[in-house]
């Protein structure tokens, strides 16, 4: 066995603990860290799986902790909790890229937000059809219950809140753009471009035109108001 096997083995043992599950099929964990950017198997199905199953499962949450929420109010704290932000901070508080099967030779594979998110969601895939929704749904509330906890106002839609800034602060509106489509059409990564007037722009992606858009526009705002931007 190689230095790089040894070393793999080790961080996936690590990880099997944290998620504090023993899989009776090993190869759907193997699956879910098996990177596009592989040849044969990769974890896209999954991530595609894991998306709607987390969403079940927050979703099922805020109804429980927030009774008399409506359904607008659901929607927004739903968006933030299941975004690809969201998911990254999980996957990092993890460690679950340590194990991560991809090509190290191809520098345009980087551990972003995009990856993070769908390995996060590719691991949760795999713990549902492993164990059933108990063990999934016992994992993504341990996970996220401080997200759940901090959550003490209602999100607003970062979309709104870019237009309303560029507006006051003379920028220009906002404008989106699809840039690229990839994988196969039941788990597309769609990368959109959001961008003002003056120049000032910033692209994202996600497994929907709509949460590309949000996931722009919510990176876009946040160096806006950091100081730190691209311009054309």
């Amino acid at each position: 066995m190689t230095p790089e096997n040894v070393g793999h083995n080790k961080a996936k043992d690590a990880l099997i603990k944290k998620l504090a599950h023993d899989f009776l099929n090993p190869t759907l964990l193997d699956e879910a860290l098996h990177h596009s950017s592989m040849a044969g198997r990769s974890n896209e199905r999954l991530e595609f799986l894991g998306d709607r199953v987390l969403g079940l499962v927050i979703s099922e949450a805020l109804m429980t902790k927030y009774p008399e929420a409506d359904e607008g109010e659901l929607a927004k704290r739903l968006g933030v909790l299941v975004s690809r932000h969201s998911c990254s901070q999980i996957a990092q508080q993890y460690n679950m890229a340590a194990p991560l099967i991809r090509d190290e030779h191809n520098e345009n594979i980087m551990l972003s937000d995009n990856v993070m998110a769908n390995l996060c969601e590719a691991i949760i895939a795999a713990l549902y059809l492993d164990g059933g929704l108990e063990v999934a749904s016992s994992f993504i509330l341990k996970a996220w219950t401080p997200m759940l906890d901090d959550m003490t106002n209602v999100p607003t839609n970062p979309k709104s809140d870019l237009q309303e800034y560029a507006s006051r602060e003379g920028l220009g509106a906002p404008s989106y753009k699809l840039i690229d489509k990839t994988g196969p059409d039941h788990a597309p990564i769609i990368t959109v471009e959001v961008s003002l007037d003056n120049g000032l722009r910033l692209s994202a992606k996600a497994g929907s035109k709509k949460k590309a858009e949000i996931e722009a526009a919510r990176s876009l705002l946040e160096k806006l108001l950091t100081g730190i931007v691209e311009t054309s």
